[in-house]
């Protein structure tokens, strides 16, 4: 027979292990059901584990019904609280007439297990700002005022007893515009709503803003509709400064806003280029057959059926329709050998494969559509984190170790009897940023009479970290003397090395791309 003591260690084990699971449960049902069931669930995990604990301690009838109660009181406020707060949020946003996505923010274990961290929101700032305008207009500042008031109730609300939440906001505008504008321009507004919540009674110290400008698009740029989402306000409040911390690395080179580019429209309008017919000219179309409605008198054998044609429709032809060529300017004046461009898709930025986030979440925004390359894209720059209060940056939790082999070297490739060389190439370890900015440069004519080294062109790059790749996208700075426009190397980060790479060039207006895959040199 078991001793007491060995029961109440036993029940306190199955207490806390029975808890354990089923709050793993719980938050994997949280997203489909209503706050009751999370309260509901929460108070009974919350009442049997700590009455289960009462009774381990040798507690009598009474205590552990007291601790019952209590647990289940605790349960119901951590399971419901996230989600009742999403729900409140959706309410007031849909009240004051704001176009908002609200959900929460979760983190995922090494078991695959979900935690809820914090609350993001995602407002469209259409008629909120002016024009290039950082000034709320009086309209702006009642609806965001209310919202920002639903922060400041629930930080208050959960302030007491916790450390301290950190707050997040992030501006974002559509790609009008240069960039270096476009980062100024949503780190004012970011500000503008940062100092909102202080006036309101979030303390400052707790507040970080950033300015991410054009650079995280989450629609398409070349329609009005899609411009209008991208320019929004992300207000994220999670648990604590590393939570913060480790959003903002996920977020700065994430492979997800490869999607959509940041480009207006391409760079250059895009014509059709007339390929030759490979038919002769359709004359059976002169006059189109018309099909009959009129019964088949019986007995009489049955013909193949006739294409319903309307009278009024055109004449259809067989000769090939004309293909659209992506137009780029600049100096070009280098032929690497390459195909003409007539999309700016890329399936070399689409094999990327985005990084396995901390973070759960992962929006209706970002679908499954192919990558954009760089002739459909431009530069993009995102502001520093920086706190409220002081000014700072946010404090990064990474390390400054380099990824394998992209530690600063040169990197070049022999293409159509020509060298493309880039460097340096420096990307982050912790973070899959660039680190510095690359020139690129060329010879020409290689093993000729005529081989020409070409100046050194100051370059901006970008990256995009995937699983086990990243994406290194170069842009020239000044691509009207530039022979090249921009490239892309995917470089594997585990064995240091480049898998493959394109580099766009002008050729007679016309975009051309050809592949090449660089070799490290020193």
């Amino acid at each position: 027979m078991l001793s007491k003591k060995t029961m109440q260690r036993t029940v306190l084990a199955t207490a806390i292990a029975m808890g354990l699971s089923s709050c793993a449960t719980v938050d994997d049902t949280l997203g489909e059901r209503s706050g009751g069931f999370a309260c509901g669930a929460g108070a009974v995990i919350g009442s049997l584990a700590v009455g289960a604990i009462v009774a381990a301690a040798g507690g009598n009838g009474k205590q552990i019904a007291t601790g019952a109660v209590a647990g289940g009181a605790v349960g119901c406020a951590s399971l419901y609280a996230y989600k009742q707060r999403v729900d409140r949020l959706k309410s007031v946003a849909a009240q004051q007439g704001l176009t908002a996505e609200v959900r929460e923010v979760q983190v995922v274990d090494a078991t695959g297990r979900k935690k809820s961290v914090g609350v993001e929101a995602q407002i469209e700032v259409a008629e909120m700002f002016p024009s290039n305008s950082a000034t709320l207009t009086s309209e702006g500042y009642r609806k965001l005022s209310v919202m920002a008031q639903e922060f400041a109730r629930d930080r208050a609300a959960t302030q007491r007893g916790t450390p301290a939440k950190k707050l997040l906001v992030v501006g974002h505008t559509d790609a009008s515009g240069g960039a270096e504008i476009n980062q100024r321009l949503s780190e004012q507004r970011a500000q503008t709503v940062a100092d909102m919540m202080a006036a309101i009674g979030v303390p400052k110290q707790d507040i970080f803003f950033q300015g991410a400008g054009s650079a995280r698009p989450v629609a398409d740029n070349a329609t009005d509709a899609g411009r209008a989402k991208n320019r929004r306000v992300e207000i994220v409040e999670v648990d604590n400064e590393q939570v913060l911390a480790q959003r903002v690395r996920d977020e700065r080179s994430s492979a997800k806003y490869l999607t959509h580019g940041t480009a207006v429209a391409s760079n250059g309008t895009a014509k059709p280029k007339a390929k030759k017919a490979t038919a002769k000219p359709d004359t059976a179309a002169k006059t189109p057959r018309v099909a009959t409605t009129a019964k088949r008198p019986a007995g009489t054998p049955a013909k193949a059926p006739v294409p319903a044609v309307s009278e009024k429709a055109p004449a259809t032809s067989t000769a090939a329709a004309p293909e659209t060529v992506v137009q780029l300017a600049g100096k070009g004046g280098i032929d690497f050998g390459g195909t003409p461009v007539t999309t700016t898709s890329s399936m070399l930025a689409s094999s990327i494969q985005p990084k396995r986030s901390t973070f759960s979440l992962i929006t209706p925004a970002y679908a499954d559509a192919p990558a954009t390359s760089c002739v459909g894209d431009l530069p993009r720059i995102q502001g520093e984190v920086k706190n409220l209060a002081t000014g700072t940056a946010l404090k990064d939790y990474s390390t400054i170790d380099f990824l394998p082999g992209l530690n600063g070297g040169v990197w070049a490739s022999k293409v159509n009897g020509h060298v493309a060389a880039v460097g340096p190439v420096a990307v982050l370890r912790g973070t899959g940023a660039a680190a510095g900015a690359p020139l690129m440069q060329f010879t020409s004519n290689v093993g000729t009479a005529n081989k020409q080294d070409s100046a050194a062109y100051k370059s901006v790059a970008n990256t995009y970290e995937g699983e086990t790749q990243v994406l290194y996208r170069v842009f020239a700075l000044d691509q009207k003397s530039a022979p090249v426009s921009c490239m892309d190397i995917v470089f594997d980060k585990r064995a240091g090395n480049a898998v493959a790479g394109e580099i766009y060039y002008p050729k007679q207006g016309d975009a051309y791309v050809a592949q090449f895959r660089p070799q490290k040199r020193g």
